[in-house]
């Protein structure tokens, strides 16, 4: 019975997006153009079936200084493109790391 266990998992991954959104609205909270385009993203890329490829980079965009919410993303996108996603935003997540590495140096350097 494959349909049955996958009604009883629906739940949680639904709570688990409901908790993705919920804490980006938070995170941006005073950014609210930041939290609509991620939702517009989300919305074009059910609507039109947008390739995964533009998607990940608009929200690499997006989301560039916030590792936590690159890496959650994954676990919303289709078996089918997981390895692809990790990849590219996991590349986002080392861009961000290097650049705050780098705004730290920059800020400790000796005036």
């Amino acid at each position: 019975g494959g349909a049955a266990g996958r009604q009883s998992g629906q739940p949680v991954e639904f709570d688990r997006a409901i908790n993705y959104v919920t804490k980006i609205k938070k995170r941006f909270d005073h950014d609210q153009d930041t939290y609509k385009a991620f939702l517009e993203i989300l919305h074009t890329y059910q609507r039109e079936q947008k390739g995964i490829k533009e998607v990940l980079e608009q929200v690499s965009g997006l989301f560039a200084d916030h590792e936590d919410l690159l890496t959650e993303f994954t676990y919303f996108l289709p078996d089918a493109v997981q390895e692809q996603a990790t990849e590219r935003l996991h590349r986002a997540v080392r861009e961000s790391e290097m650049r705050r590495a780098a705004a730290n140096r920059a800020n400790n350097a000796p005036q």
